[in-house]
């Protein structure tokens, strides 16, 4: 029943055009409601009408080229496909750089886990240090309690005021002491030079990372120079070039898309006798040859020579560039 709807819908919207261009057309009547054959490129009728054949055009076409020389590699919008600002249409010279930025990408994540791998070794290296110097601390604190024990026994010594047992009871204490703080404090520097190789690491893949993400962006750039993007919303209607050919060759022009749809022209060449007795902003009437349609009013664009080109909106929902029409027009 929707369907069934718009089809009705579109019926009456196609009559009350045809019966508005009959009617604006001084209520002169299209045979079948169809213009000339497009066989006919210019038919000049007994009242002073002539009827001009060409093919439809968008008024408004962004032409599209590419920034970076090279081959072709991917064309990846077709004519006739709706496109939008920033999309890519193309890829141009691209061959290994894919590969290059995925080598790229790769070796930032490579480096980016080693740098994680550094962090933890700091910091097991730093929790060690820490260790170390607690040990340390009472180790010295241990050392001097018997070192003032040491040096007590031996003022008593020299006085004969203590054992000769006891002062080396207490000697031996101290030399024990002695040696277990050298070794703690041995210990604690060398946590400590750990941390520092440990730091001197994490600063050594840190700088790797970072000199792998310089390299990806530098991929990245390379990669997206190769793009062709469209600048615009709208619709390709036209593209040049083919896979493996140069870019070059196409120009600016590598793609054209249309922003405006609706707003169309049919460039016309008549004979010269004819374009001198057309003026721009008078009416024409635009007959689609691929419609079953009535005729469309127009206006006459310009004028230039033997080239005419007559303007009109392409309201009608089938209406596309490259149809063929013939525009119907009176001559002064």
């Amino acid at each position: 029943m929707r369907g069934k709807g718009f089809s009705i819908a579109g019926a009456v919207l196609l009559a009350g055009i045809g019966m508005a261009a009959i009617s604006w057309w001084h209520g002169r009547p299209m045979a079948n409601g169809r213009g000339p054959s497009r066989a006919s490129a210019a038919v000049v009728a007994p009242a002073g009408e002539i009827t001009l054949a060409g093919a439809i055009r968008p008024q408004h076409v962004t032409g599209v080229g590419s920034a970076t020389a090279g081959n072709i590699d991917a064309l990846l919008a077709e004519v006739g496909d709706q496109v939008y600002e920033g999309e890519v249409l193309a890829r141009v010279g691209a061959t290994g750089l894919e590969s290059a930025h995925e080598a790229a990408a790769q070796a930032v994540d490579r480096a980016q886990e080693q740098v994680l791998r550094a962090e933890r070794v700091v910091s097991s290296a730093m929790l060690e240090a820490v260790r170390a110097d607690a040990a340390a601390q009472r180790s010295r604190a241990e050392f001097e309690r018997v070192e003032k024990l040491f040096d007590r026994q031996k003022t008593l010594l020299a006085a004969g005021a203590t054992p000769r047992l006891t002062y080396q009871r207490v000697e031996r204490d101290f030399d024990g002491a002695q040696a277990e703080h050298e070794s703690v404090e041995k210990a604690a520097r060398s946590a400590h030079d750990q941390v520092d190789e440990a730091n001197r690491e994490l600063a050594a893949v840190r700088q790797l990372a970072a000199d792998k993400s310089r390299e990806l962006q530098d991929s990245q750039s390379a990669l997206e120079a190769t793009e062709v993007q469209s600048p615009v919303d709208g619709v390709v209607v036209g593209r040049n070039g083919a896979v493996g050919r140069a870019v070059s060759e196409a120009g600016n022009d590598l793609f054209q898309i249309a922003t405006d749809m609706y707003a169309l022209e049919v460039p016309l060449t008549a004979p010269v006798t004819a374009a001198n007795r057309i003026r721009p902003g008078q009416p024409a009437l635009v007959l689609i040859l691929d419609m079953q349609s009535a005729g469309i009013p127009g206006t006459v664009k310009s004028v230039e020579g033997s080239a005419v080109v007559v303007e009109f909106t392409g309201s009608l929902p089938d209406l596309r560039p490259g149809m063929r029409a013939d525009v119907r027009l009176k001559l002064e």
